[in-house]
This record gives structure tokens, sequence and C-alpha cells, in this order.
């Protein structure tokens, strides 16, 4: 646990999270699950100031279809709820409420998950108070499931296929983001080093995960 982390520490996982500006909005590309590799993309621009990671886009068009509301895996104990988030001023996601440990952000520019594309899930590691919503995501191993339950009721099951461990400024926004033909998940959060100095993690966890069934 990372009691020490300002709380503005987890915006790493956030901006990091975020797209690049010339990145086509999410719900226009050709999307796919996990097996498929991204279509080339954009590279990452030079990270932000503030809080490091590539850029945002502006804004998708909203998604049509019935927004996720849950996220769960039996795995590590994570039952949460998901709210929808867009971009800040500035280009980058926006922040799933901080006090809210319970609560991840869904990228509500991109896909849907379940539906064609990368649907892309944020949270926190963690707070001053302690930890938060995606504070055990690095616990999860290839073949474990991951439920998101959608407003309309019904659920969509992913297994994760790989997790990977980045620098913040060599976020890798055309796998987590680029074109795909079947349906993705990508849980984003911050992962350590810790810098003291700065308030921020150095480095962020992305989980990707395919479809299984919804």
């Amino acid at each position: 646990m990372h009691a020490r982390t300002a709380a503005h520490g987890l915006v790493c996982a956030l901006a990091a999270a975020a797209l690049l500006l010339s990145v086509p909005a999410a719900s226009a590309l050709t999307r796919s699950a996990g097996g498929a590799e991204p279509a080339p993309a954009p590279p990452a621009p030079a990270p932000l100031q503030h809080a490091p990671g590539p850029q945002a886009p502006g804004d998708a068009t909203p998604a049509a279809e019935p927004a996720p509301v849950r996220i769960a895996a039996e795995a590590i104990g994570l039952r949460a709820q998901v709210v929808p988030i867009g971009l800040d001023r500035d280009g980058t996601l926006d922040e799933p409420p901080l006090e809210r440990t319970r609560v991840a952000g869904w990228y509500r520019g991109g896909a849907v998950p379940g539906e064609p594309g990368p649907a892309v899930i944020v949270g926190h590691r963690d707070t001053r108070a302690g930890p938060s919503v995606f504070h055990r995501l690095g616990e999860l191993v290839p073949g474990d499931t991951v439920r998101i339950g959608r407003a309309d009721g019904s659920t969509a099951l992913f297994r994760v296929r790989r997790t990977e461990r980045v620098d913040k400024d060599r976020f890798p926004a055309a796998e987590v983001y680029g074109a795909l033909d079947r349906a993705a998940l990508r849980l984003v959060t911050c992962a350590e080093p810790f810098d003291p100095a700065s308030g921020h993690y150095e480095r962020n966890l992305i989980v990707y995960g395919r479809l299984v069934r919804g």
C-alpha cells in the first residue's frame, strides 16, 4: 500500500491512459478482441508536465450501446462501480472520483465493453487514505477473467491475455487504443516505483483482455 501517495499521484494512470490528439475517436475505429494485433497508430507526443503520458484526442461521439456500470474480477476480489469519464480541457482523460475508492472510469469516447473495439477502463491504485479500486490489478495473470456489467443488465466476460508495465513516457497508445476488429478490454492504473519528489508513480500497469462471451 502506498499511503504516501499524493492525491494527484494517481493522475499518472489517467493521463497515460489518454488518447493521442491525432488518433481517430475509438468508437469510429475498426475494433477487435485480444487476439488480433492493433493497426498502426500515430506515435505518442511528448508527455504532459503535470501528469506524464500521451495526450488525448477530442471526445468521440458517445456510444449508443448500453454503458458499463460494474466491473468484477474474482481472482483479485474486485467488485466495483464503473462510471463514464471524458476528457479534461487539456486533452487528458478525466478521473474517477478520488474519494470513491470502489469506482473505476470508462472512457465514453471509446468502445463499450463487449462491442467491437478496445474498451478502456482506468482506476486509481491508491490514495493518501489507502488502497483504491485497482490496487490489486497487478495480481491478474493470463487466464483470469474480468466481468463487465452493462446498464441493460447484460454482461461481457473477458479473459486476461497479458499484462504490461511501462514507463509513463513510453505509454503504448497504439496497443491500447489502436484499431481492432473485435472486442477487447484495456484496464489501466499506476505502477511502481513511486517518486515522492514529484508525487507520481513512474510507470503504468496495463491489463489486456479478450472477449470470451457477451
